[in-house]
């Protein structure tokens, strides 16, 4: 079905749509409470944030998404992570409105944007003939983070404090992401 070069670059796709998670919106609503509670907004302005945060990370996205056909796919990759842990972590300091916008459109940036692009370009550019079953391959990832995450985030919302999950995130990120796409793109 796939040589082992094609299988890592499918694994690579697939542990990179997982991550994609921390900038997807059912991820980010896990925290919703804990936010407007921490800052005492109401729901319409955590929404107000949200999308304005969304719609200017969207923007960016055009400009910077196309960088990838210009650079090394594991420079770009690894870019990509240092710039998901950081999100993470400034996540983990938010403590006001403003740096509330400036984490949510870092995470929907770097998350939800830019590890979603990096996966499909990734796959698109190694597959020709099999691209789209590599590609259904690798976004069971993020179904795969779908169903796995918001239950345990619930529980670990029980017993860990959410700032401090979000710490947890990006060490996390900034171990695993550049680890896997060095072992699994590295050409």
């Amino acid at each position: 079905m796939f040589n082992s070069l094609k299988f890592k670059v499918i694994l690579f796709g697939f542990i990179f749509t997982f991550f994609s998670s921390f900038g997807q919106s059912y991820f980010l609503g896990l925290f919703n409470s804990s936010i407007r509670e921490t800052l005492s907004i109401t729901h319409g302005q955590f929404g107000s944030i949200y999308a304005s945060a969304t719609l200017c990370s969207s923007f960016l996205l055009i400009w910077v998404g196309k960088k990838i056909d210009d650079v090394n796919i594991l420079k770009f990759a690894i870019f990509v992570a240092v710039l998901l842990s950081f999100a993470c972590l400034f996540f983990s300091q938010v403590s006001s409105i403003l740096l509330l916008f400036i984490a949510i459109f870092l995470m929907r940036f770097s998350g939800q944007g830019m590890m979603s692009h990096t996966a499909s370009t990734t796959i698109s550019r190694y597959f020709t003939k099999t691209r789209g079953r590599a590609l259904s391959i690798t976004w069971f990832g993020l179904s795969s983070a779908e169903f796995i995450l918001p239950v345990l985030m619930v529980y670990l919302l029980s017993i860990i404090y959410w700032k401090n999950l979000w710490l947890i995130f990006a060490i996390i990120v900034l171990v695993v992401l550049p680890l896997a796409s060095f072992f699994l793109i590295k050409i």
